[in-house]
């Protein structure tokens, strides 16, 4: 190992504005719109949506498994980039042909579904500071105390609440019995009934 690495340092190189949000359900869901939808919310707030994993395991007696997991990043500024993790899982899984009020009939999915979005913060995201440890140091500094605060009251806010949209809209598409974002109103817009 050279003199430049130094392999007990951790450096402060991201920044979690929010813990993981979960999604668990069981029930019938169109996984089609559902994922047409997701890909549309990620590109309406101008990120860069793909799919990372998708693992189709052997059928069981009781259905299929499928493991999906979608990224999305968007450069904040030159610096920083935000990227979101989706994890999706379902059990059990079954093609449901169900019949829609005008007489058409469409496929649907029946089983067990897990979802989990997790939002991260990524510092000096093209490793520029990297060249030597003195730089390093430098990024690090910089990180903890120079934009802590940056980080604590503009990012974290405005990130955490727009991951709970995402977790809203989810829930909207799957007809959860909360559907909407209790925050959503907060900042004074008032909606009347």
């Amino acid at each position: 190992m050279t003199k430049k690495q130094s392999p007990d340092r951790v450096y402060f190189e991201k920044w979690f504005p929010s813990p993981p949000a979960y999604i668990r359900y069981q029930g019938v869901w169109d996984m089609q719109d559902l994922y047409e939808s997701l890909a549309e919310w990620f590109r309406y707030k101008k990120y860069k949506f793909k799919e990372g994993l998708y693992e189709h395991r052997e059928p069981t007696p009781f259905g299929r498994e499928r493991i999906i997991s979608f990224e999305a990043e968007r450069k904040e500024n030159e610096y920083t980039l935000v990227k979101y993790d989706m994890y999706v899982h379902t059990w059990d899984t079954h093609d449901v042909e169900v019949e829609l009020p005008r007489g058409k009939k469409k496929n649907f999915s029946k089983g067990r579904l897990w979802i989990e979005i997790k939002v991260v913060i990524l510092y000096d995201f093209e490793k520029r500071w990297d060249e030597k440890v003195f730089f390093k140091y430098l990024k690090d500094f910089y990180n903890k105390y120079v934009i802590k605060k940056k980080s604590e009251y503009e990012y974290s806010p405005k990130f955490r609440t727009e991951m709970f949209e995402l977790h809203a809209m989810i829930k909207n598409h799957l007809k959860m019995e909360s559907d909407e974002f209790e925050h959503a109103n907060l900042s004074g817009v008032h909606v009347r009934t």
